[in-house]
């Protein structure tokens, strides 16, 4: 049907089939949901033709009660935002990755001033030397790889079940302070998610991806890894060099087990100076595993939520608790719990599909599992040292 054709659909084409019916207007869509009349049946002639007829998603789950329904129409067409503000915020976060991997390459493609505030003095950029600022490329490529696998694996599962979703926006961020010129990337969904296997296979697709991509990266970056003089703890094994200085990385099972494999040297013994190749890889996993925090709206909480409804909310509380003893080993868990808070505006728990039967399934509940044993895998209790 054309666009020009949409009207907002009739509930009265569903009455005769229906036993109850409840029609719910959300921005940008209508949902409705009810319940088929005990005679009938998802293979009736007039279910099947009235689903055939129903110009959006058709959500149907059968049980011992009955045959739920939701339908989801789209009221009217969007405009489709275009690709500019895409463009260009990645093209602006490609250059302040560039430059965080150039000035821990020792060079500076800023020309870096500083204005004294104080006795603080805050650097700001004065130029842009572009053949400098392609120093930081075995850095920065790798690693908005690994942003981009994992974001366009969400945009791809969600486009599958129906789920509008807006293509990446990376987050620039100057590499002054942030080590890594990004605060990473994000896709916005735009439609309602009704079904908890919908809602499972969107949120486990990104870790997923960040995951599989991740590895190779830090495999291989392991190999060029250096060992050099410098003060060591198993806790906090390796080092990059950011304009000059020396920040420590830490060590999770995943980190401790790929590197006892591939490091150039003993694991907490000796001082390892990680290439770029596996500081992408160590961030990779490092972001797997924030977003896989079994916590609001993140990965984790679309996962352990789709799994199990009733768990998900005292797991997420627990997990949120966890966050403050955490804390005393590295400030940024308890940064990273106010975030979680403000954005999901106060709660910890995910909020409810339209359709919360069927389960997952079994294959689902597998990869399910898999991916919390990928969370304890990938967490690192001391990220960073400086």
């Amino acid at each position: 049907m054309a666009a020009s054709e949409r009207v907002k659909p009739d509930p009265s084409m569903w009455l005769p089939l229906l036993d109850t019916y409840e029609l719910t207007t959300l921005p940008g869509d209508t949902v409705l949901r009810g319940t088929l009349r005990p005679d009938l049946r998802v293979d009736s002639p007039e279910v099947t033709e009235a689903l055939e007829t129903w110009p959006g998603q058709a959500h149907v789950s059968a049980d011992e009660g009955g045959v739920d329904l939701v339908l989801v129409y789209q009221i009217k067409e969007r405009v489709r935002p275009g690709l500019t503000v895409h463009l260009v915020l990645f093209l602006a976060t490609l250059v302040t990755t560039l430059g965080s991997g150039a000035l821990m390459d020792g060079v500076d493609p800023f020309r870096t001033r500083f204005f004294e505030y104080g006795r603080v003095d805050l650097p700001y950029p004065s130029g842009l030397d572009l053949l400098r600022l392609s120093r930081g490329a075995s850095f920065a490529l790798p690693f908005l790889g690994v942003l981009l696998a994992h974001e366009m694996s969400h945009f791809f599962a969600a486009r599958k079940h129906g789920v509008r979703a807006s293509l990446p926006y990376f987050i620039p961020f100057p590499p002054y302070f942030s080590l890594i010129g990004s605060l990473g990337a994000f896709i916005r969904l735009r439609g309602p998610t009704v079904r908890r296997a919908s809602l499972f296979d969107i949120g486990a697709s990104g870790p997923l991806a960040s995951f599989v991509v991740s590895l190779p990266l830090l495999v291989l970056g392991l190999l060029w890894s250096q060992p050099i003089v410098g003060e060591v703890s198993l806790a906090t094994p390796f080092v990059i060099r950011f304009m000059g200085d020396p920040v420590w990385l830490g060590n999770g099972l995943a980190t401790w087990m790929l590197a006892a494999m591939f490091g150039p040297a003993p694991v907490g013994e000796t001082l390892i100076l990680l290439h770029p190749f596996a500081l992408a890889g160590w961030l990779g996993l490092f972001v797997t595993a924030l977003n896989l925090l079994p916590l609001g709206q993140l990965d984790g909480g679309h996962i352990l939520y789709a799994m199990g409804p009733r768990i998900h909310l005292r797991v997420a509380r627990l997990f949120m608790l966890a966050l403050i003893p955490l804390g005393f080993l590295w400030w940024g868990w308890w940064a990273w719990a106010v975030l979680v808070y403000v954005i999901h505006r106060g709660r910890v728990g995910h909020p409810r599909v339209i359709q919360p039967g069927p389960d997952v399934g079994r294959r689902r509940t597998v990869v399910g599992w898999i991916l919390v044993l990928t969370f304890l895998l990938t967490l690192v209790p001391v990220p960073i040292q400086l």
